[in-house]
């Protein structure tokens, strides 16, 4: 069955939640992006619970790695070698080295967020032996489902939440705020932000943290038309990402892509047929942020100027 991953918001959230199979756990200081932050005394709290619901942990350990970042990621490991994890996302290729040391290599989950783009990127990872791969969020559904047809590990794409678009290693926000002369300067990572251009209406939430700043669509991607698609075509896991969101907002959300993949593999018509009633369930959910489908059926490349006509 199609799994359903969930970037939690909360341990609340989790003790709520029995809709899905897996939540992505870590620490801020180890994970990017994340929705919340679970320490390993955290973690070790919460995996008993999620296990006698028959659910699976994964744990973040998708920073930016750099030299002086090498003895504490090795250490990570160590500590949660012991763990009753189910997988170990990365992004950046030392964690792939540092985890053959603890034999961890099965279990980890590779998601460099834009980089897994086609079939052979995929064969190339396989051939290390690594449990699944994250497809890029910016490719289409035709691409997504002939890497999926290809069944040659396992494959998970972003099913419901938030784009990232740009990341910067830099505090941009608090150069901003220092150039501004701000007298608040310990706030801004705090604060709700957003970047507006000057020819359109759409908000870009923008952040900063300790691995830089941070900004994204103004759109949620949203798949719950699509999962016939990938159920077809050997999709393992989507994941819905509770970053801007509420604990109430993502579990409904949650409960909706719940719904729809039950009614699937129930019968496959009484999902195609339902198609509009989930994108009405998700419409209603208080407090939802907009959603669209993405690149799904558009290409992000353009040659040339768009602007000056050229081709």
């Amino acid at each position: 069955m199609l799994e359903i991953v969930v970037s939690p918001t909360s341990k609340q959230f989790i003790d709520r939640c029995e809709y899905c199979d897996a939540f992505i756990l870590g620490e801020q200081h180890f994970g990017l992006r994340l929705a919340a932050n679970f320490t390993l005394t955290d973690i070790k709290e919460i995996i008993p619970i999620v296990k006698k619901r028959k659910q699976k942990v994964y744990i973040a350990l998708n920073r930016i790695i750099h030299e002086d970042h090498l003895s504490e990621v090795d250490e990570y490991l160590s500590e949660i070698l012991s763990l009753d994890i189910d997988g170990i996302i990365f992004g950046d290729l030392a964690v792939l080295r540092l985890a053959r040391k603890y034999n961890l290599v099965e279990k980890l989950i590779y998601n460099p967020e834009t980089l897994i783009t086609n079939y052979e990127t995929v064969r190339f990872f396989s051939d290390y032996g690594i449990k699944r791969v994250c497809l890029a969020k910016e490719i289409t559904l035709d691409d997504i489902k002939l890497i999926g047809s290809k069944h040659r590990l396992e494959i998970e794409v972003l099913g419901h939440g938030v784009m990232n678009m740009f990341h910067s290693y830099r505090d941009l926000l608090t150069n901003y705020y220092r150039f501004l002369k701000h007298a608040n300067l310990e706030e801004v990572r705090n604060q709700e932000l957003y970047l507006i251009e000057e020819h359109r209406t759409d908000k870009y939430p923008i952040l900063e943290d300790e691995h830089g700043t941070h900004v994204f669509s103004g759109y949620d991607l949203c798949t719950v038309n699509y999962l016939d698609d990938f159920i077809e075509n050997n999709i393992t896991a989507i994941r819905i990402d509770g970053l801007f969101k509420d604990d109430d907002t993502l579990l409904e959300i949650v409960k909706v892509y719940q719904k729809a993949i039950k009614d699937y593999y129930d019968a496959p018509s009484l999902y195609k047929s339902n198609k509009e009633h989930y994108l009405n369930l998700l419409k209603n959910i208080p407090r939802i942020r907009p959603f669209n489908d993405g690149f799904l059926f558009k290409k992000t490349i353009y040659k040339g100027d768009e602007n000056s006509g050229s081709k």
